[in-house]
């Protein structure tokens, strides 16, 4: 390219760019951006169809002549939605401008970068407008940057100086003093029925040697003299052989039973139950023992 073509083309701009940034800085007697001129059949201005009819075409752009005196009015909230009204009839890029321009008059900074950058990414937008609006939202965007509030920074706490750790204590457990009183009888049954079996199992073995002796008398009598007296020893030796089987099985009863009630007296408590079953028939008795956990 012709270097005075260049030097005057790189002047035409700066002078146009120029233009357009005092008119954007005037405040509210700045001119908005305008809608295409009549005849163009809803198209934006490089020709994109933007589906709108004449009919809407001409309603937009009278919402958009109330739009700019409302701006003008510094009625910006009214602006704005008379703005987004034309812009959902006839969708032209023209309208997110002003839309940008009316939140920038108004200080809503961060809404204006927003209109600015739906502006720029618009098909039909011609380059001048489009440079126009980036150099805005370069502008704008440094602005909100440096204007927001700084996050808070968490403070420095005061650090909790070490506390001397003091070892928990063990808590003594409750103590039962029913189930301590119910072992303790428990205990003394006990003995009390090995005692008693113990005393069974020896009286048993007296009573089984004295039958013994009687069955021995019998067998060395003469059976020819002394058949009588043969009989009553045999008699009385049976006898005192039934009454040892009893002792013998009475004592052994007794005798672990008191073992199993000393050796649950003395055991730690837990869920149980005892019971004891005597019973007695012809042929001697017994006891029965039932131990639920």
């Amino acid at each position: 390219m012709n270097p005075v073509t260049s030097l005057l083309s790189a002047i035409a701009r700066i002078t146009l760019s120029g233009t357009l940034s005092v008119s954007l800085a005037l405040g509210s007697t700045v001119a908005l951006a305008a809608p295409p001129a009549e005849g163009t059949g809803g198209s934006t201005p490089d020709g994109t169809d933007t589906g709108a009819t004449q009919e809407e075409k001409d309603e937009a752009e009278s919402l958009s002549e109330k739009a700019i005196a409302e701006f003008s009015a510094k009625n910006y909230s009214g602006a704005v939605e008379l703005f987004q009204k034309a812009y959902e009839i006839d969708p032209q890029p023209n309208y997110l401008f002003n839309i940008g321009r009316v939140y920038e008059e108004a200080g809503e900074l961060e809404k204006a970068v927003e209109y600015y950058a739906k502006f720029v990414k618009q098909p039909g937008v011609d380059l001048d407008s489009r440079e126009i609006a980036l150099e805005r939202l370069r502008v704008l965007r440094a602005i909100v940057q440096e204007t927001q509030e700084p996050k808070d920074e968490p403070k420095d706490e005061p650090k909790d100086e070490p506390k001397e750790v003091v070892p928990a204590q063990p808590q003594p457990q409750p103590v039962d003093t029913e189930s301590q009183r119910k072992r303790k009888i428990m205990r003394g049954v006990g003995f009390g029925l090995v005692g008693a079996g113990a005393g069974s199992l020896i009286a048993a073995a007296v009573v089984g040697s004295l039958a013994q002796g009687d069955r021995d008398k019998a067998f060395d009598l003469d059976e020819a003299d002394n058949l009588a007296a043969r009989r009553y020893f045999i008699e009385k030796s049976q006898t005192k052989a039934l009454t040892a089987d009893i002792l013998y099985g009475v004592g052994g009863a007794l005798l672990l039973t008191g073992v199993v009630l000393v050796a649950v007296g003395y055991s730690k408590p837990k869920t149980q139950r005892v019971a004891l079953t005597p019973s007695f028939g012809p042929a001697g008795g017994s006891v029965e023992l039932r131990l639920r956990f």
